[in-house]
């Protein structure tokens, strides 16, 4: 059984905006279990290796990742002057906008569907070692 730790599953500079704009009715994220509905992991914001489960989950909740995508290319345009002159600057404007919408249930034209769960019962160890977010590209095993 896997259950949520309690923990920010991103940096604060988005998990602090998401919790802002959280609308009252829904529960905090650090509260769930992150899991993908396929073996695809490298657009999740999943950086670490880790191991890869077949799980059997109860009580979903589905948001769409991608609308935080914008806050994620404003940070690197902060981060990185100059070289990503094309990408929005960070506003608070542009994070409410992001936060909302990943709290609306509304997908965007390219989503990356993360489902949360309070807990998951663990039905397969699919990876017996770890396994790093960009070796999931397209699916895992390749």
């Amino acid at each position: 059984m896997i259950v949520a730790n309690g923990k920010e599953k991103l940096p604060d500079e988005f998990e602090g905006p998401l919790e802002k704009y959280r609308p009252i009715h829904l529960q905090p994220r650090r509260g769930f279990v992150y899991c993908r509905p396929d073996k695809d992991f490298s657009r999740c914001g999943i950086v670490n290796a880790k191991y890869i489960y077949r799980v059997d989950p109860e009580g979903v909740v589905i948001h769409d990742l991608a609308w935080i995508g914008d806050m994620q290319m404003a940070l690197l345009k902060e981060k990185y002057p100059g070289k990503f002159n094309r990408f929005p600057d960070w506003s608070e404007e542009l994070v409410q906008s992001c936060c909302e919408g990943y709290w609306s249930d509304a997908s965007t034209a390219s989503p990356v569907w993360e489902y949360l769960f309070p807990s998951v019962r663990v039905v397969e160890v699919v990876s017996h070692q770890l396994i790093a977010p960009s070796a999931t590209k397209g699916g895992w095993p390749p």
